[in-house]
């Protein structure tokens, strides 16, 4: 856990009546990073809407998924997100507040009121949207392992990787005829 991202009761936040602020530096127990994560977050009380905006950065080690090499990619995010406090279901309530669950830009999260806000899932939450789909080392990836042409298997060299020696080691010269033994 971050020193300091401790969960903070709603109640307690609207209780402040005023913005709180996290300024904060550590690893992330579900984000494993080769730099601690350092930003800030900011959140208001406002009745039935949290507002909740921040930035953070790391750095990561991603696999690529065309050469299976390991590289680095920094992660950042900064977003200010309402949340509503109630049931996600109380359209009639979210439209007095003069808001669209239903729009691009609508609410998708929701806290019950009586629960908790939980700064370092938040933070978690937005530096995972951050993660490619793809991962992919750049414009100077060598890609996959190019397949053997079967009439150059007696001119091909070990691999660098053990297992395509074992895969290897099953074909058969094309001279060699494979016996199988039957009972």
């Amino acid at each position: 856990m971050i020193p300091g991202l401790e969960p903070v009761p709603l109640r307690e936040l609207q209780a402040l009546g005023s913005v709180r602020e996290w300024e904060f530096e550590g690893p992330l127990e579900e984000l494993p990073s080769l730099t601690p994560v350092r930003g800030t977050i900011r959140a208001e009380h406002r009745g039935n809407i949290l507002e909740v905006s921040g930035s953070a950065q790391t750095i990561v080690c991603l696999c690529c998924d065309r050469c299976l090499k390991h590289f680095n990619r920094e992660l950042s995010t900064g977003t200010n997100e309402l949340i509503w406090l109630g049931d996600r279901e109380d359209e009639a309530e979210m439209a007095e507040e003069g808001l669209d669950a239903s729009s691009v830009d609508g609410l998708v999260e929701c806290l019950d009121p009586r629960g908790l806000f939980e700064p370092e899932r938040w933070v978690f939450e937005q530096l995972s949207l951050q993660m490619p789909a793809v991962n992919f080392c750049g414009d100077g990836c060598s890609g996959m392992p190019q397949s053997v042409n079967p009439e150059q298997t007696a001119s091909v060299t070990p691999s660098a990787d053990p297992r395509w020696e074992a895969l290897l080691s099953l074909r058969s010269d094309p001279g060699e005829e494979s016996e199988v033994t039957r009972d």
